[in-house]
């Protein structure tokens, strides 16, 4: 009897270890998917789809690639970064090597991040980067949520005037200045 009670709990154990194994291999594709997710509707530019990745608020550090200081932001204002970022490009984000660490409804994925853009308006401009990124996440509701991004750079190579971030608000992707009576008012 004590050897069948041994051989139940031995069985029980075994199986629950199995459903945390299951449960990381899920919890890890979930990472994933969202990581990857984000990437996709940048491309797509979904912007409510990438609005639907990222929690209220993220800290986010982007000074490698755009010299600004790391900040919390607001995931609307975010998106309305990207957005502007975007304009008048296409973009081809690739998302690799991910390493991910799971502790509870907290994650971290470590990655390597190559992007394409490329001016719709004269395909012989572009910006390139590639580096690392990790991003933080947290467990809502089943979902993950991103909570900060990091970005270093490894390759930047290009034009950075292709991205908005670095645009002169008075040329359009052309380079054309715009006509007065179009420019923004101080």
């Amino acid at each position: 009897m004590a050897s069948y009670a041994r051989a139940l709990r031995s069985g029980y154990s075994l199986l629950m270890d199995v459903t945390a194994d299951l449960q990381r291999l899920l919890d890890r594709a979930a990472v994933v998917e969202t990581i990857v997710g984000i990437a996709n509707a940048l491309d797509l530019k979904e912007w409510s789809r990438v609005r639907s990745y990222l929690a209220d608020e993220l800290d986010v550090d982007y000074s490698e690639f755009r010299g600004e200081a790391p900040a919390r932001i607001s995931a609307d204002a975010y998106v309305a970064s990207r957005e502007a970022g975007l304009r008048g490009v296409r973009s081809l984000h690739m998302s690799t090597n991910h390493e991910i660490t799971i502790a509870g409804d907290g994650a971290t994925c470590r990655s390597a991040y190559r992007i394409f853009r490329v001016a719709e308006s004269d395909a012989s401009r572009r910006l390139d980067t590639g580096g690392h990124y990790e991003h933080r996440l947290v467990r809502v509701g089943g979902r993950w949520l991103v909570t900060s991004i990091t970005q270093t750079v490894v390759v930047l190579d290009g034009e950075r005037s292709v991205h908005g971030a670095f645009r002169d608000e008075n040329r359009d992707l052309s380079g054309a200045t715009r006509p007065c009576d179009e420019q923004d008012e101080d």
